[in-house]
């Protein structure tokens, strides 16, 4: 089995291009590699590499200590700097507080156990990863070889969950990796769409159908629309949500859209300015929406949101997928049938230093004894 990295400056990297069953692979990971990850997403200082392992070939990152990175490769962010920021949402005023004083008091502590020095496999730097299926032999080489090669990181593998990686967590736990939980996610089964039956989605569908936008087609999308899906994006999810998600480029829009990476649909109102944008991602036949954005400033009666969540949900039914709509939106995902499950990141940590497997170790069981309940019972 060959297991073998490329980076920038690798004399086979050019050649990896012309490998079609590596088309999608490269065609993502590429760009990121020779011109460094912050040219396509903003927030995210990482080594973009190519990992060949067996017939898989996997995008992974290498970071250190960029404890301001987006959570797509900084466990800092994820734990401490988003736990922090979803505070709002507990209704508790007594556990916002107690938690609050928790996770300040073990934000030090994740740093000086280098939580942030790790490397990341299959990172497609998207909040939400997916996974074609690993054999088990590949998993084990892999470990061993990165962890030789890279004897100061975790090696971690991000969203993970029992609906669509449950043999793959288990693979990874008889080698010795720890799960640490990371958010609630939820699903809607487009194989047996059922949940197109609810009133909810029914309503939401009529609006769409009703509403003064011609909707737009991946293949309509054009290169000047590209700079207007940055801002629809940005207005969502950097402003009204977070910082700390990914966000993405300009140059990263045109890549993903022209590559055909992201299915890309929109809402163009009578002036023919774009108002809604979703983007979906399929690997391993799971569909996700890493690019969700529409103009926050028109009033919430318009209903834009409940349009673009039609789209996708009509979309994942009418392609027969298995739809992954992240975390976030709780209330109005469970409303139209989302099914709720537990997201973690599995973590190799056996060839650390003692100091930093315990604070691994420790995180793991107070995120699943503690964080895991609270989420279940807020439906977070």
């Amino acid at each position: 089995m060959r297991i073998q990295r490329f980076g920038r400056g690798h004399p086979e990297l050019r050649q990896l291009r012309h490998q079609h069953q590596w088309k999608m692979e490269t065609a993502y990971a590429l760009p990121l590699i020779r011109e460094g990850s912050s040219a396509y997403v903003r927030n995210v200082e990482t080594e973009v590499q190519l990992l060949q392992a067996g017939r898989h070939l996997l995008p992974i990152t290498v970071n250190y200590a960029e404890y301001s990175n987006s959570y797509v490769c900084s466990p800092y962010s994820t734990y401490v700097r988003y736990a922090q920021e979803e505070l709002y949402l507990l209704q508790s005023r007594l556990l916002k507080k107690t938690l609050g004083t928790v996770i300040g008091g073990i934000g030090p502590l994740l740093k000086m156990a280098g939580i942030d020095q790790n490397v990341h496999v299959n990172n497609w730097l998207l909040s939400t990863n997916l996974y074609e299926p690993i054999e088990g032999e590949v998993l084990r080489e892999l470990t061993r070889r990165l962890t030789g090669e890279f004897p100061g990181h975790a090696l971690i593998f991000r969203s993970l969950n029992r609906v669509t990686n449950a043999d793959m967590m288990e693979k990874l736990r008889r080698l010795g990796y720890i799960l640490v939980p990371s958010r609630q996610v939820y699903f809607f089964d487009g194989r047996s769409p059922d949940y197109l039956r609810k009133k909810n989605n029914k309503w939401d569908r009529k609006l769409l159908e009703n509403a003064p936008y011609d909707l737009v087609e991946h293949e309509a999308i054009q290169p000047e629309d590209y700079p207007r899906i940055k801002e629809l994006y940005d207005l969502l999810y950097i402003k009204k949500y977070s910082p700390i998600n990914p966000q993405f480029t300009t140059a990263y829009i045109e890549n993903a859209h022209r590559q055909k990476l992201i299915r890309m649909r929109g809402l163009r109102d009578g002036e023919g300015v774009l108002q809604g944008v979703v983007g979906c991602f399929v690997r391993g036949g799971v569909m996700t929406v890493p690019i969700v954005g529409y103009n926050t400033a028109l009033p919430q009666r318009t209903g834009l949101y409940r349009m673009l969540m039609s789209m996708v949900l009509q979309e994942a039914a009418e392609r027969s997928m298995l739809l992954h709509l992240s975390s976030g939106a709780a209330h109005f995902k469970r409303l139209r049938g989302g099914k709720p499950a537990i997201e973690y990141s599995a973590v190799y940590v056996r060839h650390l230093p003692a100091g930093r497997r315990i604070v691994w170790e420790l995180l793991s069981f107070l995120l699943n004894r503690v964080g895991v309940p609270i989420m279940r019972r807020y439906r977070l």
